[in-house]
């Protein structure tokens, strides 16, 4: 698109007809064999290399290759991570406000990136919380989500996503996408689920113009005039979703003060534990 840099136009149209697959897995046994793809790294050496980032994030010293990496990690790795991983932080282009409505306006969702050294932690995060947790989906119901929804299959109050704020919960993204400056991300989770079609598992017509009302309603609103220039929202289709247990939408704004965000993501009454 128009507001791509050159030098990602051509990677992203390569890479537009491979979408991402967070579908999970285990860590496989490392092996302390040698690859020729492996620039000089065993697996066994990889692995630790990844594990012993400390807690304080520092970027791996030497950013290990792309296939070591994807041997490694603990979901498997799409091309546009690939090509993340290959890139230092200082070289990688944030996207902007633009680049991210034309992203998500043509629904080319799988183009979206975190940074170098975020990805790079993320790989080591979701390890060890499938290791602690048995996958990210626990995890969530342990840490993050409403203690009052129990555990899966949920039991709404309404059969209509966000009718009721007790069926959905809005959180701060814990791993967002590479953005300029004064972008955040949220994510809004439901026990309700959201409807998608039978192809790629997106929304149907009837769901997103329910997810959409709701957007308006909670965060426009809420925003004042000119607000709709300052929200963008996206809902995975079902192949690109990291957690697919629990329905959840994605929402990006710009420039809003800390505290309605606080505001927007506050615990409720309704969620805790009776």
């Amino acid at each position: 698109g128009p507001h791509l840099v050159p030098v990602q136009r051509p990677i992203d149209r390569i890479f537009a007809s491979h979408p991402r697959n967070f579908s999970g897995g285990v860590l496989k046994k490392t092996q302390d064999k040698k690859s020729p793809h492996l620039d000089g790294y065993t697996q066994k050496q990889l692995y630790h290399t990844i594990t012993n980032i400390n807690k304080m994030g520092e970027n791996i010293p030497k950013p290990a290759p792309a296939e070591a990496l994807e041997t490694a990690s603990p979901f498997p790795l799409t091309e546009v991570d690939k090509w993340v991983l290959s890139q230092t932080d200082q070289g990688f282009k944030c996207h902007d406000w633009e680049e991210l409505r034309e992203i998500i306006a043509t629904n080319q969702l799988h183009l979206l990136k975190r940074r170098p050294s975020d990805l790079r932690r993320y790989i080591k995060w979701s390890a060890e919380t499938k290791a602690e947790y048995g996958s990210t989906t626990n995890f969530l119901l342990v840490r993050r989500l409403p203690k009052a929804w129990g555990e899966p299959p949920f039991i709404p109050v309404s059969t209509i996503p966000f009718e009721d704020p007790s069926d959905y919960c809005v959180l701060k993204n814990d791993w967002p996408y590479g953005f300029e400056p004064g972008i955040f991300h949220i994510v809004v989770w439901t026990r309700t689920p959201i409807a998608t079609d039978d192809t790629v598992g997106d929304m149907t017509p009837e769901s997103r113009k329910i997810v959409s009302d709701f957007i308006k309603r909670f965060f426009v609103d809420r925003l004042g005039p000119g607000g709709e220039d300052r929200v963008l929202w996206f809902k995975n289709w079902v192949a690109l979703q990291s957690v697919r247990t629990v329905d959840h939408v994605h929402v990006l704004v710009k420039d809003v003060d800390p505290e309605i965000i606080e505001e927007w993501t506050r615990e409720l009454e309704c969620h805790k534990a009776r």
